[in-house]
């Protein structure tokens, strides 16, 4: 099934940059007239459109009631706007593999080993870590107090819990640690052999059950005896080409199931596809929480750090005080290199809550990635504000191989740590992200102001917190970074030269 943008008022295929501008204009109509206007009067939308985000985010945020209708708005336009090539939006493509005839099998893997408590290399305790981070301005203050939750409290009841992780194949997602702790984890990845072998061998050594989706299509006539090898090699669904599959499965294993049903939304795809695999995210989950009473369901997300949003105004006040107290040789080092202030924006919600604007983003990303993030931060707050258990855990830049396989990025994020931005190795950010999902379904949830769903926990990587001008570290930081990735290049190929 391929999936395609379009005009909603008129059928006709438009391009991502069009759906975006639109769905925001929609989004804002009603709500802040000034930044319509902005919106509609960008000339250049992939060189301004960080700016209109930017604003839009302070508009989110000024009042609640704002940012509810225009997520509202905005995500059922998303819907609208995505058709398959017989013209069904995501709404009725999901809506039809709900009601329809399965077609999907489940296959389940349980694990026989006993239960490994989440832990991080070197670090005695969670709660250490997030002292440590916090110290370092990786992450924010309420990270401790998350974290000594889950360490004064060692046995959380995650067997109520099923994990339905789309993308759950890939590196930052939980799956892994998931079923270390002892859950239970759908996974939804695409059809690839040795990533299912790995993840089927993992699950059989884990203390967790994995469920495996197959294509009836595709099982075997022998299914019964299927060996681990032949589940992996027919195991899978692709969330866009088999989205009415995968919504059928969803419905089975929540009318089949007795846990609780939390969807993991963790697909990423380079470029517009990246809208496109978020969207059928956020149509399953508007289906879930249509079809589930509150208590059944829980919505979570690795939330990204770098989007334009509202923090208390503490976050800006710390980074501002620290550059004004930067040493001599901080201050000579940053006027050479053209260094500048980070230039977050004061401001006072209707209610008179003090809050801060800030904008980590880069133009690296894109603008497809602005939209893909911002539908989930929508989400979020709209499903909170339905009494849906949410988990929308900011998690830090990681090691990654979608990430660092561009030498760029790789070189950037190296170079990074001179400016307090610091990439986390993968294994400790998968365990810290999975931490955060277990606290938000069994702790307390924060009441600490209009923004403490995302920023309460967050583990930002010092994105946040960081004193400079994004826009005057990414280059600086990439030509750190690029000289010693030359000089260790060329150590290497001295050493092979050597042997």
């Amino acid at each position: 099934m391929s999936l395609n943008f379009v005009d909603s008022s008129t059928g006709q295929a438009v391009g991502s940059t069009s759906l975006a501008r639109t769905i925001l204009l929609a989004a804002t109509k009603d709500i802040d007239a000034e930044l319509n206007l902005k919106i509609r009067q960008v000339k250049n939308w992939r060189k301004e459109y960080l700016g209109v985000y930017r604003a839009l985010a302070k508009t989110e945020f000024y009042q609640e009631q704002n940012g509810l209708e225009i997520a509202r708005l905005g995500l059922e336009l998303l819907s609208r706007s995505i058709h398959d090539d017989s013209g069904r939006d995501l709404t009725e493509i999901v809506e039809a593999g709900w009601i329809g005839d399965a077609q999907v099998e489940t296959f389940i893997i349980s694990g026989t080993e006993p239960i490994r408590p989440l832990s991080l290399a070197g670090i005695s305790s969670l709660t250490d870590a997030a002292q440590i981070w916090s110290h370092e301005k990786l992450a924010e203050p309420g990270l401790v107090r998350s974290f000594k939750f889950l360490d004064a409290h060692k046995k959380l009841p995650i067997s109520m819990d099923l994990l339905i992780a789309l993308a759950g194949a890939a590196e930052y997602a939980p799956t892994k640690h998931w079923l270390g702790a002892g859950g239970t984890v759908a996974v939804v990845a695409r059809n690839n052999t040795q990533r299912w072998l790995d993840l089927v061998a993992h699950a059989r050594n884990s203390a967790g059950t994995l469920l495996v989706p197959v294509l009836k299509s595709r099982v075997p006539l022998d299914a019964i005896s299927l060996t681990d090898e032949a589940i992996a090699q027919n195991a899978g669904l692709d969330i866009c080409d088999d989205a009415e599959a995968l919504a059928g499965w969803v419905a089975a294993l929540s009318m089949t199931r007795k846990e609780r049903i939390v969807l993991g939304q963790y697909a990423y795809a380079p470029g517009a596809k990246h809208i496109l695999v978020q969207a059928v995210q956020d149509a399953l989950a508007a289906k879930v929480c249509a079809k589930l009473p509150a208590n059944r369901v829980a919505l979570a997300w690795l939330a990204t750090p770098t989007d334009s949003t509202a923090v208390p105004a503490e976050v800006l006040q710390d980074a501002q005080n620290r550059y004004a107290s930067r040493s001599w040789g901080t201050k000579l080092r940053d006027l050479m290199l053209g260094m500048r202030k980070t230039n977050g924006q004061f401001f006072d919600t209707r209610f008179g809550e003090k809050l801060a604007l800030i904008d980590p983003t880069s133009t690296l990303q894109g603008s497809s990635y602005a939209l893909a993030k911002r539908s989930q931060r929508w989400r979020a707050y709209l499903a909170n504000s339905q009494g849906v258990k949410v988990s929308y855990a900011i998690a830090p830049p990681a090691h990654t191989e979608s990430v660092f396989s561009f030498k760029l990025l790789r070189a950037t994020f190296r170079g990074a740590p001179a400016f307090g931005v610091q990439a986390f190795g993968v294994d400790d950010a998968a365990v810290a992200a999975t931490a955060l999902l277990i606290r938000d379904l069994h702790g307390p949830m924060p009441h600490r102001g209009s923004t403490a769903l995302h920023t309460e926990s967050a583990i930002h990587g010092g994105l946040w917190r960081m004193i400079y001008l994004p826009k005057s570290v990414w280059n600086k930081a990439t030509l750190i970074g690029w000289t010693a990735l030359l000089v260790a290049d060329y150590k290497n190929d001295s050493r092979k030269a050597k042997g």
